[in-house]
């Protein structure tokens, strides 16, 4: 029994030096060590922030710590020849840990500014070997050395350029929404994938916001002031855009100025048709731009009142409005009151 638990002890103290064993780096100057010092400031700045230090004490180690563990994990990335289709990928993840340390502690949107730098941060950590020596002087590399650096330089530019753009992008989509509801068929940067939902432009809500706006003024009004109002055109106009303004700038304040409401009644036997514009004034694939129609169709309707029994010949009663708009809001290109008018 006692045999057999000896035996038991002296394996397991075996298997954990074994453990141990391999833990220890083969040489003093190894990624191994660089990464037991990470760990090292870690917990020494975990110890000085339980210990409540100076707020530079615990950066300070924090820092070290970042960059002990951009430089091990670079380091035996590189000594274990990691490749991706032929290309070391240890500087970019070297630089995608300082780049985490660097903008992650931002808080709030630090996403954007780290995949921006990434590439520089990453040739700076392929560079500064090249042209910095260990004391600090710098060094002259051969002039093939010199040509890699520019064309790892560029290239770098050309990433960073890249996802600056993609950013760009998307903050134009977030603030002028309507763009994505343009067709991007020639662009040479943006695709659609087919099958994608097509989002509505604001111009439709424009429309919306004016017909219920416009029902209030003329729908089941007598039609002699529905014809009053309908003499004052510029000063409707007016009243109409501020409050359509006002009741959809919340939703698209930088799109807003963007759309410019407008309407036009013409003619239509004993009544109108009233043709709703939502005229779009910003970047369009169109070089002549676009707009939103909705076609209304108002007209005057006897209520069927009770006539007196002596009523005179041509007696009748007081005719009343109404308007019946089109769902469709197609879309049509240039501009409604003609091509001059754009701008």
């Amino acid at each position: 029994m006692v045999g057999g638990l000896l035996s038991f002890l002296r394996q397991t103290l075996i298997e954990v030096g074994n453990l141990l064993g391999n833990l220890v780096p083969p040489r003093y100057f190894s990624w191994q060590t660089v990464i037991y010092l990470s760990l090292f400031s870690w917990l020494l700045s975990l110890l000085a922030r339980l210990l409540d230090t100076t707020a530079f004490t615990i950066g300070l180690l924090a820092t070290m710590s970042w960059i002990f563990l951009a430089i091990g994990v670079g380091w035996a990335l590189e000594a274990n020849k990691a490749r991706i289709f032929g290309v070391p990928i240890a500087p970019w993840v070297s630089g995608a840990i300082l780049c985490l340390f660097l903008f992650g502690s931002w808080g709030g949107r630090w996403l954007q500014p780290a995949l921006v730098t990434w590439p520089l941060v990453s040739f700076a950590v392929i560079a500064v070997p090249t042209l910095v020596s260990w004391d600090f002087s710098f060094k002259n590399p051969p002039p093939v050395e010199r040509q890699r650096l520019a064309l790892l330089f560029c290239l770098s530019l050309l990433f960073s350029s890249w996802f600056q753009f993609y950013f760009r992008i998307q903050t134009w989509v977030r603030d002028y929404p309507s763009l994505v509801a343009d067709s991007v068929e020639n662009s040479a940067f943006v695709y659609r994938i087919p099958g994608q939902t097509v989002a509505l432009p604001a111009g439709v809500t424009h429309l919306t916001v004016a017909e219920e706006l416009l029902r209030e003024q003329v729908d089941n009004k007598p039609w002699p002031s529905v014809e009053r109002w309908l003499l004052n055109l510029d000063g409707q106009r007016q009243v109409m855009r501020q409050r359509v303004r006002s009741q959809t700038g919340r939703a698209t304040p930088l799109e807003n100025s963007l759309w410019q409401l407008d309407f036009q009644p013409m003619s239509n036997g004993d009544g109108y048709t009233l043709k709703l514009w939502a005229i779009w004034s910003g970047p369009a694939a169109s070089p002549s731009g676009y707009y939103l129609e909705k076609t209304c169709l108002l007209m005057p309707v006897n209520r069927g009142g009770l006539v007196p029994e002596n009523a005179p010949p041509g007696y009748s009663t007081t005719q009343w409005a109404s308007l019946t708009c089109d769902l469709e809001t197609p879309r049509l290109a240039g501009h409604p009151r003609g091509a001059g008018a754009r701008g």
